[in-house]
């Protein structure tokens, strides 16, 4: 049973990029009576920076009032800073995109909302306030008390792809993976991609090293540990195919075979995935009790303000978030080594 309208929490994101611009002319541009939008930021800087793509919100200060379908809002996070020029982040514009992010969680926290989507911010920025922050996803499940289940996919309708290490160093990607932790992102990424699609799904991993490990001559890897996880997740009727060569998995005749793909570190994943779907990409939390979404792209400092920024991710992201939210509310031996990708 799906629920018939939700609230979903949208971040402005850092407040000096183009978070704002697209929130707005997302939210803006609904036509979907069982989403209820509640845009999360500092009234002033709106009001100030978009005044015409501000206009119509309905204020409100915290989770007491009672949204309803058909209008927009905005719950007002008043902070005692300089109302940012769009096009220079600062650590006062990183203070003012945490203090959304909190916001957020706390109105999740409280019910009063049934999912949230991000704008994008400068971990930097964040950093820079003496927060630790490597993305949202590790400090969104830090605060919720859900650190060791998150769980980061890209996806689109054409093509999905789901990472089993999220933002690390590459020197230590090898240390955080393992026979548990890539067992677990393949249950994971089966059980969130059947709950999106429904019906019959496909799935398939790559190798960490290349070429697989060419059978030990580049490591032993994938074939002592991605093969072992893809066996026992097979023998658990999870239909997931590999490890494959990253290099030619990701050739989109290829990888458009699969429901999902399961990359072993981020830019493996990552690279592929924006070149083909950076304009409707949405980049997507799984593994925690909180429906999270965001755009899949950043701040652009660079062109913010100047009324150029491409929104379809936030609509994607928005769309998506109200998807998972919907059904989330509703329900409350494999052959060793690289093989090729068929």
């Amino acid at each position: 049973m799906q629920r018939e309208v939700l609230k979903l929490g949208v971040t402005a994101g850092d407040p000096a990029g183009i978070g704002p611009e697209v929130a707005l002319k997302s939210i803006n541009a609904l036509d979907d009576h069982s989403i209820i939008p509640i845009l999360i930021g500092r009234a002033t800087a709106l009001e100030k920076n978009y005044p015409g793509l501000f206009s119509g919100y309905e204020i409100i200060s915290r989770q007491d009032e009672k949204p309803v379908p058909g209008k927009k809002y905005l719950l007002d996070v008043p902070l005692d800073l300089p109302v940012p020029k769009p096009g220079g982040g600062t650590i006062d514009t990183g203070r003012e995109a945490l203090a959304c992010i909190d916001a957020a969680i706390e109105l999740w926290r409280s019910g009063a909302i049934d999912a949230v989507v991000t704008a994008p911010v400068s971990k930097g920025l964040i950093e820079k306030t003496g927060v630790h922050f490597t993305g949202h996803t590790e400090y969104m499940a830090e605060k919720i008390g859900e650190a060791d289940r998150p769980l980061m996919m890209m996806f689109s309708e054409k093509y999905r792809v789901l990472l089993a290490s999220t933002h690390v160093p590459v020197s230590g990607v090898t240390g955080s993976l393992g026979l548990d932790r890539i067992l677990a992102v393949i249950r994971a990424g089966y059980a969130s991609i059947r709950s999106i699609d429904g019906g019959a799904v496909r799935l398939a991993i790559t190798g960490l090293d290349p070429h697989c490990g060419d059978d030990g001559a580049i490591g032993t890897f994938d074939r002592e540990v991605t093969s072992r996880a893809v066996a026992i997740a097979r023998e658990e009727k999870i239909p997931v195919e590999g490890p494959f060569a990253a290099d030619t998995l990701f050739i989109p005749s290829v990888w458009e075979r699969y429901s999902l793909v399961i990359a072993q570190y981020h830019d493996q994943g990552l690279i592929p995935f924006k070149m083909l779907a950076f304009d409707e990409g949405v980049n997507v939390t799984l593994g925690l009790s909180m429906v999270r979404t965001s755009v899949d792209h950043g701040t652009a400092f660079g062109i913010a303000g100047n009324n150029m920024a491409r929104w379809s991710s936030m609509t994607e992201a928005i769309m998506l978030a109200r998807r998972l939210a919907s059904v989330r509310g509703g329900q409350a031996t494999s052959r060793r080594g690289c093989h090729t990708a068929p």
